[in-house]
């Protein structure tokens, strides 16, 4: 279910409603709570009952990985530059001029998915005092990006230009987090946290077929991550949801995906 259309719901689960506009005292989140955006609101909601949010955290099956952590995808020269990262693949001979006469370039495309993607750092990681626990608030400048990654270096720029026209995405679009509302959680004493995001994520992915139909060739696999703006005011960020992450260790060991921060 998408974050709008759950603030439409009506719930005893949400415990405060309110215009970013209208607060700017600190707002006591706990650990157990999210932070909802839509129709120019934010609203908190107990994390057991935005069920997406706490069946994927339960869920031993981890979602699918962001584009931009596959370090067995290539991901794109620098804008401007030709340089390539070195888990880029390439052919390693470009065969007869009849046989390049003779080639075929087939784009297969998958269907579009959306989903709740990985936890995104928002605030520094805090370890909670002995005595009171500690406080810790959402910080500007962490930052998330549309990305495209490929499996073949070579097909990077056939797959950027394909995307483009044909999703109308912007693929160059990066967000850096910022608010000047505070919401404040307490890390418990000897407990490890952070603020982390969960973005709801388009991905466009498929397969590139280059090669004589009909002789051996191996696809490779491409793959499109975008996100959606969302500013009010005080937030300015991507769709999705907020929540705190604790953990017993640091690095603390993400929420909602694999790794550490």
């Amino acid at each position: 279910m998408h974050v709008t259309q759950l603030l439409a719901i009506v719930s005893t689960a949400v415990i405060a409603t309110a215009a970013p506009t209208t607060v700017r005292t600190p707002i006591q989140i706990g650990a157990d709570d999210v932070i909802l955006y839509g129709n120019g609101h934010y609203q908190l909601m107990k994390r057991v009952d935005f069920t997406e949010l706490d069946d994927a955290r339960k869920n031993s099956t981890v979602l699918p990985m962001p584009g931009y952590l596959n370090v067995s995808l290539f991901h794109g020269p620098p804008t401007g530059t030709t340089n390539e990262k070195p888990n880029a693949t390439t052919p390693s001979d470009s065969g007869s001029l009849e046989k390049r006469k003779n080639s075929a370039t087939i784009i297969i495309k998958n269907p579009a998915s959306r989903f709740l993607g990985w936890d995104i750092q928002m605030s520094a990681v805090v370890k909670g005092a002995q005595s009171t626990g500690t406080s810790i608030s959402v910080t500007s400048g962490y930052t998330v990006a549309n990305s495209i990654s490929v499996g073949v270096a070579t097909t990077f720029t056939l797959i950027e230009s394909f995307l483009s026209a044909s999703v109308s995405v912007d693929y160059s679009t990066t967000w850096t987090s910022s608010q000047s509302q505070v919401f404040q959680a307490s890390v418990a004493a000897g407990k490890y946290g952070a603020w982390v995001s969960n973005a709801w994520t388009n991905r466009q992915s498929g397969y590139v077929f280059q090669g004589i139909i009909g002789e051996d060739s191996s696809p490779s696999y491409y793959q499109g991550d975008s996100f959606e703006s969302k500013s009010f005011d005080s937030l300015a960020w991507v769709d999705g949801v907020i929540s705190l992450c604790t953990g017993d260790e640091f690095p603390l060991k993400r929420c909602l995906g694999d790794g550490t921060f």
